[in-house]
């Protein structure tokens, strides 16, 4: 918890100078840190990290400089990065499969899930578990991954994503542990089957709903084969897609103003609880209204242990409840993939809080 940004510690005397402009410009912060920031001024896109010659442990901080720069466009980001003007940049869907073979590809595993949200409390019908399962069960999360987006992202295996946490006893990775296989599987036979009976049970006889969700080509690109596979495997759906400005999507969500949307959540501290956590009954970021009981109780089960060996047990049980009742279904873990200069060493990725540590960072000759 202590190494999410949110929990830094605030120079008192800098905050009340600076009042609600505080952290607004380079000029406006002050730093305890490795470095300082030079040169933006709120709005710019270039600006400087540079060595702080008042940090504590300066003599193991061996960058004198980063120059940090905002590319929009992956295209250019990768030539920049061919034309040694970069030393790291993103890339995107045909550019990682391109570039599979390059030894300077590098993909580094998020904590981030984006998964499909069903809004329980708008379309009653989708609070019945047989609709949301159905739905889950058409997506071949593999063909998304590997055709549609082609960006290094990976089939999750729960809400957990893989790679954040490690059971304390047997150092088994908890999405692994706790995986649910029907909550990320393709299974169509049994889609239509639950489907039509899901319709009985909430006296329906077809469903159309509004898919909601950010314009960015990867989400787009998500929401597609989502929409496709969904009308294609589920007699009498139809949906009507709504593309959104992330802000605007956002907002949406935050309101309950959306009935299916394509959302996302990362874990903000390595720990299966800052997943979970956000889908219990009560929390403000459970747009969809989901609700169980169980999941609850197994939550604050983990949230009021003690013993290590009795919280793991409550987190995997809340874990296996979302998996086999749907309450969201996983789509993708999200994987970063960049192109670095083999002479970076020393950089530290932290899959989940505050991704990059560059004290240690150094250029090799």
């Amino acid at each position: 918890l202590m190494g999410f940004a949110i929990f830094f510690p605030q120079n008192q005397h800098a905050v009340q100078k600076y009042g609600k402009d505080y952290g607004t410009t380079a000029t406006k912060m002050v730093y305890d840190g490795p470095f300082t920031m030079k040169g933006w001024k709120g709005t710019n896109t270039t600006w400087s990290l540079n060595r702080n010659p008042k940090y504590w442990d300066k003599k193991h901080v061996y960058l004198e400089k980063i120059n940090d720069q905002v590319v929009k466009s992956t295209t250019t980001g990768f030539n920049l990065f061919q034309s040694n003007k970069l030393d790291m940049a993103t890339l995107s869907g045909e550019q990682v499969k391109n570039e599979k073979n390059n030894p300077k590809l590098v993909l580094r595993k998020t904590s981030r899930l984006n998964y499909l949200e069903f809004n329980q409390k708008k379309v009653p019908a989708l609070a019945n578990a047989k609709l949301r399962q159905a739905m889950s069960l058409t997506i071949d999360r593999h063909q998304l991954v590997t055709d549609v987006l082609a960006d290094g992202s990976a089939v999750p295996k729960g809400f957990v994503t893989t790679g954040l946490a490690t059971d304390p006893t047997t150092g088994e990775d908890f999405a692994t542990e706790n995986a649910v296989s029907a909550a990320t599987t393709q299974d169509t036979a049994k889609a239509k089957k639950l489907w039509a009976e899901g319709l009985k049970e909430t006296g329906k006889k077809s469903l159309t709903l509004t898919l909601t969700h950010d314009n960015i080509d990867q989400t787009k690109e998500t929401a597609e084969y989502v929409q496709g596979q969904l009308e294609k495997e589920l007699p009498g759906l139809k949906i009507t897609d709504i593309t959104l400005p992330f802000k605007n999507r956002l907002a949406r969500e935050t309101s309950g103003n959306f009935q299916l949307a394509i959302s996302g959540w990362q874990a903000d501290f390595a720990d299966p609880i800052s997943d979970l956590g956000i889908l219990t009954s009560t929390n403000d970021y459970n747009f969809g209204k989901w609700k169980n009981a169980d999941y609850d109780a197994a939550v604050k089960q983990a949230e009021q242990a003690t013993d290590p060996t009795v919280r793991w047990t409550a987190l995997g049980k809340a874990e296996k409840i979302i998996g086999t009742d749907e309450g969201v279904a996983p789509l993708t873990q999200t994987t970063l993939a960049q192109m670095v200069n083999p002479k970076l060493k020393g950089l530290i990725y932290n899959t989940s809080g505050t991704n990059y540590n560059f004290k240690d960072a150094y250029m090799a000759k």
